[in-house]
């Protein structure tokens, strides 16, 4: 079972293979930012910056599976919203992450 804010969701019954596979993403994930990052498909908030590094962090094919997850809840007439969401979840956060430095892996010469 995978809860959200405002529900809890059971996915083992219908999909054993997704259900596993978010259980997986979600260990990646802290609990405050799995709320942020799912509040954020209902609103017009923005997660923090350290949520979205988290998100990245589960991989494209883990957002896909979570954001098929709310697809598979809302009613039809919701489906269009929740998969523009999801876009607008993961493109700015891919674009953030890649933006963000890189500590150098050049060895530091005495």
């Amino acid at each position: 079972m995978i809860i959200t804010p405002g529900f809890a969701i059971r996915t083992n019954e219908e999909n054993p293979e997704l259900s596993q596979h978010l259980e997986e993403c979600h260990t990646k994930v802290t609990k405050r930012c799995a709320t942020e990052i799912s509040n954020s498909i209902y609103t017009n908030n923005t997660p923090s910056e350290y949520c979205c590094q988290k998100h990245i962090t589960t991989g494209k094919a883990c957002h896909d599976d979570f954001i098929k997850l709310f697809i598979s809840k809302v009613p039809k007439e919701k489906v269009t919203f929740v998969t523009a969401k999801g876009d607008q979840i993961w493109n700015p956060f891919a674009a953030i992450v890649a933006l963000a430095p890189v500590a150098s892996t050049l060895p530091i010469l005495p």
